[in-house]
């Protein structure tokens, strides 16, 4: 298992909009902005030469598409959309762990068991982390960075104001 530090146009998001849950999205906020980001576990990330496969052609076009504005996209993100969004933010990095292989989940589980990671509820395979993810993209239809996302998010005023002025 890798971890690594990504950019907001490096990790496809998940295309809940705006956020699940402003209250967490303020509370990583504000972890952020205090400087203490690097306490903060590691979002869980999937490389996109993984997923892309089992799209269906129809997205495989999409997502081409997609990737022709979107040159440095990557990754799919598993979880943490919170911790991206309030990282582009504040403009941090991304710290991201990534998953190759099932031995990677099993040891990210391990991890949060000793609480190094919170609220791990992902399958235990990469296949079914990756039909996830295909059944949520052909649910919402579409692609988008966790910058594009957070971008969005500012346009629109879907977040408390003193993050857009941040």
């Amino acid at each position: 298992m890798k971890i690594k530090e990504l950019n907001p146009n490096q990790i496809i998001t998940l295309n809940d909009y705006p956020v699940y849950n402003e209250h967490i999205l303020k509370i990583f906020f504000k972890i952020f902005k205090e400087g203490y980001g690097k306490i903060i576990p590691p979002c869980l990330v999937i490389h996109k030469k993984l997923v892309i496969p089992v799209f269906n052609k129809n997205y495989n076009l999409k997502f081409k598409e997609f990737e022709k504005i979107n040159l440095k996209a990557e990754y799919f993100l598993l979880d943490g959309s919170h911790k991206t969004t309030a990282a582009t933010l504040t403009k941090n990095k991304i710290k991201v762990m990534i998953f190759e292989n099932n031995k990677d989940i099993k040891e990210a589980k391990n991890l949060a068991d000793i609480g190094e990671l919170y609220n791990f509820t992902l399958p235990k395979t990469i296949k079914e982390n990756i039909e996830i993810l295909k059944k949520h993209f052909y649910r919402k239809k579409g692609f988008q960075t966790v910058e594009n996302k957070t971008k969005r998010m500012i346009k629109e005023k879907a977040i408390p104001r003193y993050m857009i002025r941040s």
